[in-house]
C-alpha cells in the first residue's frame, strides 16, 4: 500500500516518520527547502523518551501522490484548494484522502474541491 503526505509538515512529517518506521511505502510532499533538509540529512524524530533520524522519501512535485492508496492531506487551511488542484490530477480514483488540518471548514473545504474533480 502505497501512502502519500501532501503538505508535509509538522504533523505531516510525524506522521510520516512513523508511517515510514512501521515500513510503509510513503512519499512526503513538501515545500522545497524542507524536502532539501530531509534528502541531504533525514528527519530527525523525537518521540517517546527517544531521538531517531528517519530516512523518507520526500519532493515537492504533487505527482509525488500518483498511485497512493492513501493521501495525508495535510496542507494549511488557505491552501486547500491549491494543494488539492495541484495533487488531484494523479490520485487513483479509488484513493483514500484523509484530512488532518486545523479548521472547522477543511472537511467542507475538500469536499468541495473533491466534487470537482
Amino acid at each position: 500500500m502505497k501512502v502519500a503526505v501532501m503538505g508535509a509538515g509538522a504533523v505531516g512529517w510525524y506522521y510520516g516518520a512513523e508511517l515510514a518506521r512501521a515500513g510503509h511505502q510513503l512519499i512526503l510532499i513538501s515545500r522545497p527547502l524542507h524536502v532539501k533538509a530531509v534528502r541531504e540529512r533525514g528527519l530527525l524524530l523525537e518521540s517517546g523518551g527517544t531521538t531517531d533520524v528517519v530516512k523518507l522519501y520526500a519532493t515537492d512535485d504533487p505527482s509525488g501522490a500518483e498511485d497512493a492508496d492513501i493521501v495525508l492531506f495535510c496542507v494549511k487551511s488557505g491552501d486547500t484548494s491549491a494543494a488539492w488542484n495541484s495533487m488531484a490530477p494523479y490520485l487513483k480514483s479509488d484513493a483514500v484522502v484523509l484530512s488532518l488540518q486545523n479548521g472547522v471548514d477543511n472537511a467542507e473545504r475538500l469536499r468541495v474541491v473533491w466534487a470537482g474533480r
